[in-house]
This record gives structure tokens, sequence and C-alpha cells, in this order.
């Protein structure tokens, strides 16, 4: 059919003196002018009436059937069937019956090739769609802002894998307080880098079935390493500063540093978000419905600083936006009006938008994960291990897989730092010490539903012996070949009430990779007790040959400030004591503040 012309299929009719349009070789087809439906014999037949096939020298030029007529002598109105039917004119016999069988469709093969561009045009079509996706989430990716994970890191071990070859998460959340941009809006004066003023470490366990928050006090006095960042040194800190001022030192990688060897533990992965992106991101989830225990009122006080301007009435609220910023911001209308009071409306927001996270079933699908991929790409800034959509995605996916139940939400174990005792906290030992033990040997802070089999009862952790450090005397000595670092551990010391001097370099003039305490004999309580107030393991104490000495030593090595070491034996399986442990399962109200 598709290879005939169609001159040849208009055939006359002897019945009827009509030409009518039949394919080739159907029955009682013949050549123009003759067909085998009559009982005569006519041109187009054989005696028999089996029709011949139609020859093309019976219309050589392929003229059309009306120039066919005209050049057969019959008159221009002898239409052929389609015209007449037009005109009124009703086929006949079996010309009726094959119009009919061809109202019933168009023929087969127009229906093959209908389906074939049907088919085309919807390959076409997804082809269109997933370039079209692919394109969206490169530029997506495109406006994610990342840099290097850390700034020098050197010593830290990495999280070991399980039997299973699976490794635990490390993630430090960075809350930075810039304001650029936006002028003095909120009560102070733009700066670029800003400061970490909420940072979270967030352990993940290898098989996913726990996380551990663990909420760092910006006010914490910590020793902040050199950080090189993008080609440019930082130096480190001389003494002890305010963990917060580590983001100003070069950016999150000096942060992620400086969380590194604070605490002993790799960081994998770093996300932060700023002012901007808190409002934007709470809206993004349509608000963190929060339980207020009393109504909130935090003033902006002309010439004194703090203040949000929170207004908030008692019982459950949703949060988002600016509100939410507020609430996040706000400390005098929590508690004591300190950050560790901060800390704990944070805490309660986290647990509040884990909760909403995991069970909105608009967050869970495609296009609630787009619209808060959209967002984040513009709010957040992450390591490059995280510089990707489909990275965000993945990390969240395996987030999910967390129980609420099992999410812990503490923070870092702190006490006074004596000589700043009224504004600054620092670590305290060995507290701090055995929270983060549990989080290097992966044991969850929370407990399993699944019934506990039998095993060996763990040794207890031992803690640092009781001494008064008043009774020790110690000479600090700098082998790590950082300027005055003696006289800041000396600094330190001092303001724990140990009774230090800074006594200049290593006695042999040399750089010391590892940091030592050289204690007299018989003084094995009181050395543990001073490797405890440096951060230093057991590992670093070296009893003396000399029945003479009377004064401790401690050697600065270019280890210092040291990874606080696992503790002795089998790791912690209960957490400290006394620290402040919640789970996300549970709606926390606001704290209330102090009266």
């Amino acid at each position: 059919m598709d290879d005939a012309d169609v001159a040849d299929m208009w055939v006359m009719n002897p019945d009827t003196g009509s030409f009518e349009l039949r394919a080739p070789g159907a029955p009682g087809a013949g050549p123009a002018g003759g067909s085998g439906g009559g009982s005569g014999a006519g041109p187009g037949t054989e005696r028999s009436g089996v029709p011949r096939p139609r020859s093309r020298a019976a219309n050589p030029e392929g003229r059309r059937p009306s120039a066919v007529a005209a050049a057969s002598g019959r008159e221009a109105d002898d239409d052929p069937p389609r015209r007449r039917e037009r005109a009124g004119s009703a086929p006949a016999g079996r010309a009726a019956a094959r119009n009919g069988a061809r109202s019933e469709g168009p023929p087969k093969s127009k229906v093959k090739k209908r389906l074939k561009w049907i088919a085309i045009s919807v390959v076409g079509l997804l082809v269109v769609l997933a370039g079209s996706a692919y394109g969206y989430l490169k530029y997506l990716d495109s406006k994610i802002t990342t840099t290097a994970k850390n700034a020098g890191s050197e010593g830290v071990p990495k999280a070991e894998e399980d039997a299973f070859g699976r490794k635990p998460l490390n993630i430090v959340l960075i809350g930075n307080d810039s304001r650029k941009g936006l002028g003095k809006k909120y009560g102070a004066s733009e700066h670029t880098e800003g400061l970490a003023d909420v940072t979270i470490l967030m352990h993940v366990s290898a098989d996913r079935s726990n996380a551990t928050l663990v909420s760092i006090p910006r006010d914490t006095m910590v020793q902040i390493p050199k950080c090189v960042v993008e080609g440019k040194t930082y130096p480190a800190s001389n003494g002890p500063q305010s963990f917060n001022e580590s983001l100003a030192n070069g950016g999150p990688p000096c942060t992620v540093s400086t969380v590194d060897k604070m605490l002993g533990v790799q960081v994998d992965h770093y996300i932060m978000i700023d002012f901007t992106g808190v409002k934007k991101m709470t809206d993004a989830v349509d608000g963190v419905d929060m339980c207020i225990s009393e109504p909130i009122n935090d003033p902006v006080l002309p010439n004194q600083q703090g203040g949000t301007d929170l207004k908030l009435d008692a019982g459950d609220q949703n949060l988002s936006g600016e509100t939410a910023l507020k609430f996040l911001r706000a400390r005098h209308a929590f508690g004591d009006g300190s950050d560790l009071a901060r800390i704990k409306a944070q805490k309660a927001f986290l647990m509040a938008l884990t909760r909403k996270l995991k069970n909105s079933a608009s967050l869970t699908n495609v296009e609630g994960m787009f619209k808060i991929a959209n967002i984040a790409v513009e709010s957040l800034t992450v390591d490059n291990g995280l510089g990707g959509v489909d990275k965000l995605i993945s990390l969240g996916n395996q987030l999910k897989k967390v129980p609420e139940k099992r999410m812990a939400f503490t923070t870092l174990p702190i006490e006074e730092y004596p000589p700043m005792a009224k504004s600054k906290v620092q670590p305290k030992q060995p507290e701090a010490n055995n929270l983060m033990a549990m989080l290097r040997s992966d044991t969850p802070l929370t407990k399993d539903d699944k019934p506990a089999t039998e095993q060996p009862a763990a040794s207890p952790t031992p803690e640092a012996p009781k001494v008064d450090p008043a009774t020790v005397k110690v000479d600090v000595r700098n082998g790590g070949g950082v300027n005055k670092r003696a006289n800041e551990v000396a600094a330190d010391l001092v303001g724990r009430k140990f009774v230090a001097v800074a006594s200049g370099n290593a006695r042999d003039g040399k750089i010391h990779p590892t940091s030592t305490i050289t204690y007299p004999k018989g003084r094995l309580d009181a050395a543990k007790a001073l490797a405890a107030a440096t951060g230093l393991g057991d590992g670093a104490l070296v009893e003396s040959t000399s029945t003479t000495l009377t004064r401790f030593e401690v050697l600065i090595g270019k280890d210092f400030p040291a990874t606080p070491p696992p503790a002795a034996g089998a790791p912690p399986s209960e957490p400290p004591k006394n620290i402040d442990l919640e789970t996300a399962d549970k709606n926390v109200c606001a704290p209330k503040k102090n009266k």
C-alpha cells in the first residue's frame, strides 16, 4: 500500500458507471473502465471473472481521477465517489460496504505510524525532562558554597570501621552569627566571617542505629591550632581563647580543626548556616512546633547587650522565619541568661525540628525535598565532600534511619575557667574525655530495645585522683617550637591552682614530637591529676630515675594541645553522670527564666 500510486486505486465500476477507490489486488479490482463485479466480461477482467493486475500503461501519466475521467470523455461533473458523497449521493453496492469499512478507522499502516510517532514523542519528552532535571541539579550544585573540610588536623585518628566495614560519621554543625549584608539589624555591626555562635558535634553510629549531638559552648576556652586555609596561614592562638573565635581564624575549616584537636575525633563533614539561612530553612519546613512553658518577653534595651525583641505566649507555638531566629538567639529569656541556658532552648528546638523532618509527609516526597534543597543551596556552606545536592540528600536519607528515641542531645561537660570564672568555661575532666571516649569507640548514649546479651562486665573507667593542686609544683618547658607556648600552659595551670612556672625551652634545645610529664618517685597520683589538667594521657607520664627530684616537669611537644586519649581499659559503657541528656522523641519545652 505504501508504494501504490493513488491513481492506480481509482477503477470504473461497470454496474454504476462510476469510478471507485479500490486497493490494487483487491477482489473486483481491475483496470480503469472495468470490474469483475458484473456478470459480463469487461475490459478489465478475464473470462473467468478473476481480476488481473492493473497495468500502469492504462494511465501512463499517473494523473488524478478527474484527469482520467476527462481523458476518457466523461463529463467534468461525473465526480469520484468522495465528491459525490459530499453532494449527498450514497455509494452503492460493494463500494458502500468498503466505504463503511473505511469509516471504522484508519488503515492499519496509519495506526502503526501513529503509534510509532507517539512512542518517539514520549521518549523525546522523557529525554527532555531527564535533561531538564539533570540541568536543574547542576544549577543547584553551582549555588552551593564549599571549602576544604579542615585546616590541618594531623595526629587525630580517623574513626575505625566496624566488623561489617561500616564507618561512623562525625559532622560539625555550625551556626554563624555573621551580620554581613544585614547592617545593624541584629544589634551589632557587620563583620564578614562571624563567630561560631552555635557549634554541635553530631556523631552517627556505623550501623546508623543511633546518634549523639554534643553542643560545644561558645565561651569554652580552648587552644586554637594553627590553620592553613587556601594557602593563607593563621597562627595558633596565644593561650586559650573562646571556642567561637575559631571561625574568625580561617572560617569553617579552622573550627573543624579546633574540634578535631580539642575532642580527639576526626570530623568527616561540616555544615554551616547563617542568620538568613535559619529564617529561610524554617520557612521551608513550614515552621517548627515548640512548647513554650511560660510567656517570653526579651526586649532590646538601649545601650545594653542582648535582647532580641522576642515575644511569645505560653503554650504550643509554630516558630518560623524571624521568630525562629529570635528564639535561637535569645539568652536573657531563658534560665540565668547565660549561653548554657540558651543551649538548652536550642536543643529543645532541634529536637522538635528532628521530629518535624522525620514525620512530615510533605517533606519526604520529591517536591518537598526539592523545595528544601533549593533553599539549602543558598543558605548553607559545606565541605567539598558534601558539595552536591545528591550528596546532601544521601546524608539526609542516612540520618532518617536513626530512630528519634536513639538520637541523644547533650552538652560537653564543662566547669568554670578559673581566670575568668564569671564569663568563661573549660572542659571538665575526666567527664569530657569519657564522653568523647564513648564517641570514639562508637558506644551509644541511649539504650537499644533489644535484650542485652551476656557480656563480661567492663571495668570502670578510672577517674583522675583527688590531689590538691597547690601541692604540685611544675616547671613547664617548650619543646614544640611554638613561641611562648610554655608561658600559656603555665598560666593555665596557675588558673587551675597548680604552682607552675615557665622555665624556657626543652633542656636539650630540641623540638620534641610528643609531650611528656616527668614526675618524682612515688607521686603517680599527682602526675595523673596534672595529666588530666593538661589534656595528656597516662602514656605521657614518665617517672624520674632521680631520687632528689621534687618538682614536676611538663615538656610541651608538637602534639600539644594533645588529643585526649581513650580511657584506660574498656571504653565507658555509660554516659558521665549529671550531664544534660535528652532524646528527640521527647517534647521538651523551652526552659523557664530564673526568677
